[in-house]
């Protein structure tokens, strides 16, 4: 393990899937409030409905950062008005986009088993991904265990959410069709290796 090598996004484990948060601050985005401006809004009319304004505060910046990560409109426009599958695809893309953790488990883990056509990703699997992520990462390593398991259950729900998995207690991986106009955002974007995590292909 290098010293001081660390792999961030520890943050998900506090914020979850988040896609209902989502699509209403992509909403708001898109008709040009300022993050400030959101964040004011959803806290002073509760629109998350969450029992506590600090609550309310801090989802509404990690939906804000999202939205920001994408740095596509389209995408954005997919999570605020898209349907059910587009938006929840654009949203897990979106955590691929800010949270390093994310995209290493979905490029390494999830487009590897896409592309080798093995169609299970069990208790197991995530277990061995976090060991290694133990060896290569200092924070991985001094992690509790708590932190883990609670990261495990996030990545595991979202994988369900976004249709990637037939469900959050389920091991059958599924073969997904990326929704076309999220497909073509993306590749607009030139992020072929976050393709792969969707079982597509590169265009040649």
């Amino acid at each position: 393990m290098s010293a001081g090598k660390k792999l961030l996004g520890n943050s998900i484990a506090r914020e979850q899937f988040l896609l209902n948060e989502a699509r209403i601050v992509a909403r708001m985005r898109l008709e040009g409030m300022t993050e400030k401006e959101v964040c004011a809004k959803v806290k002073a009319e509760n629109l998350f409905q969450y029992p506590t304004e600090r609550t309310l505060q801090k989802i509404s910046r990690a939906c804000n950062k999202r939205i920001d990560a994408l740095g596509s409109e389209e995408l954005v426009r997919a999570i605020a008005y898209g349907m059910p599958d587009a938006a929840a695809q654009a949203n897990l893309y979106a955590m691929m986009r800010l949270y390093p953790l994310v995209r290493h488990f979905m490029v390494t883990e999830i487009a590897r088993k896409y592309e080798t056509l093995d169609y299970t990703y069990s208790a197991m699997d995530m277990n061995a991904y976090f060991t290694r992520l133990a060896t290569e990462y200092d924070n991985f390593a001094t992690s509790s265990e708590e932190t883990v398991k609670k990261l495990k259950q996030v990545l595991r729900k979202s994988l369900a959410s976004a249709g990637l998995l037939a469900g959050k207690h389920s091991d059958e991986l599924v073969p997904i069709f990326l929704d076309p106009e999220v497909e073509g955002a993306i590749r607009v974007l030139g992020d072929t290796e976050a393709l792969r995590a969707f079982n597509c292909q590169e265009v040649f």
